[in-house]
Formats: C-alpha cells, sequence, structure tokens
C-alpha cells in the first residue's frame, strides 16, 4: 500500500489509494464515485503536525490542474488554485505587482491548507489568510462544484473559509490582494522584560511585530517589519545565505541535535541564540515575511485575546524555569486583528498568538500539556494544525458559530464522506 507522511514526520498513513487529479472534472468524479462508507481528503504540502488531513481510504493529493492565477486589479481579487503552494503563489503575484496584504512565516503551504487551518501572519491591522478570502470553489460530497462568495451561496462561504476540509474540496480561492510593497525589517535580540514590558504600545504602533523567546535565558529575538515606501535596501546573497540558511537552519540544527544528545546542555547552548546582532533591511513583503525552515519540529500554538499575553508569557516563563524541562526552541509570539470568520482562532477579538516546539525525536507531550494548562484558562483557542489535546467538548464554548458550521458540514456532507478521525474529535460531528 502506499504511504504518506507528514513534513515533521509525526503523521504516517498508508491509505487505500492515493489519487493526484488533473482538472476539477477528474475531482468531481473521484469524489462522486467513492465508495459508500469511504472517507476521501485532501492532504496539503503536509506541514500541518496533526492528522487533520489524512484518511485510510482515498488520500487525494494536490494539484494546480495547469491553471495560472487570475487578477482582476480593478477590484482587488486573485483567483489562485487551491493547491498552489504560498511560495508559487507569492512570485505570480508579484510578478504581476500584486501581493498577500499579510501572510504567515512559511510558504511551503498549499493556498487551501492554509486557509482551512487559520494560518495567520502578525500584525494587529490584519487579518488571518482566511480574512482575506473573497470566494471558494467547493467539490461537494455528491461530486457538485459550487461556487461560494458574499453573494453567493452565501452561508457556505461565511462558514466554510476555515472549514478543516469538512465541507469538501477547494478548487480555487479568490483571496484579496494588494498591490506591492516593501517592509523595513528590525531584527534583533532584545530583553525579554523589555519586550513584555513595552509589548501593547509595540503592537500598536507598528505594522508587523513579532518575538522569540529564548527558553533558559531572558532574552527574546525580535522581528519588527514596518510597511514603506523607501526604495529597496535589500540583503546581500552572502548576508541571507550565512543569517537565513547557516546560522537559523545549519548552526540551529546543530545546537538541537547537540541538545537532544545531551539535553543538560540546553540551558548553556541557548545562550548563544541571541547573539546574531542587529540586521535592518528594506525588501519585497513576501521575501520578509517569510523564512526557511529546514530544521524539523513539533509544534504547538494557541490564540489568546491579546490583553492576555503578558499575564501568559510570564507564567510561561516561571514554570519553564522551575521544571526540569530542557527545550532548545524558542517560544514564538505573534498577533493578528480580529476578523469575521467563524472557525478562525482570531474570530471576533484582537489575538495573541503563542507558539512552542521541540526538535524532532525529543519528547514532546509533557512540555506541551505544560503550556496547554496555562493557555486554556486564558480563552485559549488551539491552532487547527497544530498539536494540542482538545476535542469538541471543550472547543464548543469557544466559538459562537460552532453549532451553525457542524449543521451546515451535515447538510453538505450527511454520509461523512470528508471526515476522519481527528475532524470527528474537535467537532464532534
Amino acid at each position: 500500500m502506499p504511504t504518506w507522511r507528514n513534513w515533521a514526520g509525526s503523521v504516517r498513513v498508508h491509505p487505500e489509494r492515493i489519487v493526484t487529479p488533473t482538472s476539477i472534472e477528474h475531482l468531481q468524479e473521484v469524489v462522486r464515485l467513492a465508495p459508500e462508507g469511504q472517507r476521501v481528503r485532501m492532504v496539503g504540502s503536509g506541514h500541518s503536525f496533526t492528522p487533520i488531513a489524512v484518511t485510510h481510504d482515498t488520500l487525494l493529493r494536490p494539484g494546480t490542474f495547469d491553471e495560472g492565477i487570475g487578477i482582476d486589479g480593478h477590484s482587488g481579487i486573485a483567483r489562485i488554485p487551491a493547491g498552489m503552494v504560498l511560495s508559487d503563489v507569492n512570485e505570480h503575484l508579484a510578478t504581476a505587482g500584486f501581493a498577500l496584504t499579510n501572510m504567515g512565516d512559511i510558504t511551503a503551504q498549499t493556498m487551501a491548507g492554509s486557509i482551512s487551518t487559520s494560518t495567520h501572519g502578525t500584525g494587529l491591522r490584519y487579518t488571518g489568510l482566511a480574512g482575506q478570502v473573497a470566494g471558494f470553489g467547493l467539490v461537494t460530497a455528491d461530486g457538485t462544484h459550487i461556487t461560494c462568495s458574499a453573494t453567493e451561496n452565501a452561508d457556505v462561504f461565511r462558514l466554510g473559509r476555515v472549514a478543516l476540509g469538512a465541507f469538501g474540496i477547494l478548487t480555487y480561492v479568490d483571496m484579496k490582494v494588494v498591490p506591492t510593497f516593501q517592509l523595513r525589517a528590525v531584527e534583533e535580540p532584545r530583553r525579554l522584560d523589555d519586550v513584555l514590558g513595552h509589548f501593547d504600545t509595540t503592537v500598536t504602533s507598528v505594522d508587523h511585530f513579532e518575538f522569540y523567546w529564548i527558553p533558559h535565558t531572558r532574552w527574546a529575538l525580535t522581528k519588527t517589519n514596518q510597511r514603506t515606501q523607501d526604495p529597496p535596501e535589500p540583503r546581500s546573497r552572502a548576508s541571507v545565505w550565512w543569517n537565513k540558511t547557516i546560522m537559523e537552519n545549519y548552526a540551529f540544527g546543530a545546537v538541537c541535535a547537540t541538545g537532544r544528545a545531551f539535553p543538560s546542555l540546553i540551558p548553556r547552548l541557548a545562550t548563544a541564540l541571541p547573539s546574531t546582532g542587529r540586521h535592518e533591511f528594506v525588501e519585497e513583503s513576501h521575501r520578509v515575511f517569510a523564512t526557511r525552515r529546514l530544521v524539523k519540529f513539533h509544534e504547538m500554538e494557541y490564540s489568546i485575546p491579546r490583553e492576555r499575553l503578558v499575564e501568559a508569557m510570564t507564567r510561561i516563563v516561571d514554570e519553564v524555569e522551575r521544571s526540569d524541562l530542557r527545550i532548545s526552541f524558542p517560544v514564538e509570539v505573534r498577533v493578528a486583528g480580529a476578523d469575521d470568520v467563524p472557525l478562525s482562532t482570531s474570530y471576533g477579538r484582537e489575538s495573541a498568538y503563542i507558539a512552542v516546539h521541540m526538535y524532532k525525536g525529543m519528547v514532546y507531550e509533557p512540555y506541551f500539556r505544560m503550556i496547554e494548562r496555562i493557555l486554556l484558562p486564558l480563552e485559549g483557542r488551539p491552532h487547527w494544525g497544530k498539536i494540542h489535546f482538545q476535542s469538541a467538548e471543550t472547543l464548543q464554548s469557544r466559538y459562537e458559530h460552532f453549532d451553525a458550521f457542524r449543521a451546515m458540514r451535515r447538510q453538505l456532507d450527511p454520509s461523512g464522506k470528508f471526515l476522519n478521525q481527528y475532524v470527528e474529535r474537535v467537532l464532534g460531528c
């Protein structure tokens, strides 16, 4: 039987068959002819850490159906094949003079996978990717292809921008885009107490801000990105190669591997991470937002109300320092504006995101459960594509339209063709 595994190697499945649809019509046929009782799931690039995408029956691989991106410059809408990876999306848009207004820090995800799991970037004035969706195409359980927008199948559109693949298979996504823009990036280490003491002032006064606390130290690596009309001041190829490829990937990977072999050394190794110095440059937005990730890890991420961030981080630092845990990966903190997407982790509130990681091959569950015990009572909402230990029983109260979403799912897919164990667990279908 064929094998599929995700990027981190945390999920592996042997489906009965793997199909890569070559057209929308082919996709419709595969869905329509799936045997009764069998399940159909579309995987993306495998960058989810949960088994959100998998099935033991028919597993679909993404394809762009040989279609490019269509851009309506007047309306500012780009029609993007659902299976196109974000790195290709960025290049196509940039060539045409457009960009996504905000995005996450990984571009290996597909367009569909990124919005279906509520992927986000950072910046209080901007929403995650799902909040930028203007419409989408969807193949439903009976093989019908429907168009969804604010004016057509509006309820499906409203509820389905973050749908965990439970409504059907996305074929294209209409994204709101903006003219290309530059970001002035400042990356520098700062004392954690300084970062937390000025957190609210910082995130409300700059366009995009994030920081990475280095466990076992009182240091944070900060990234401030401000939109600018200034001419480009790009990094040299040598600088990008050294800082992003060598230091942030190979050297960091070596530190993590050493820590895995000798955990007692991790606190000492951690002191080397904040010594990268200050870097400032001006480049196209998509080249600044995204970071190449070669070091593999497991990840948990929670959204909490923005105003609870300092409280949460203070508790996390205290718990880590009092524990016997040895953590080689930084804790990542970002923010996002409120949106109106019912299953978005930023629905109805400005949100702070706290992401914790553990190097591949190291035990992560005690650390992640400790973090979850801190964040869940703070109105925490776990990222749908990252490791967490919650179920529909605990998640239902976090989302105002949870029951409406489940009712629409049953209407679109009464036999549960698009479900799997993970989706059943978190939605209670």
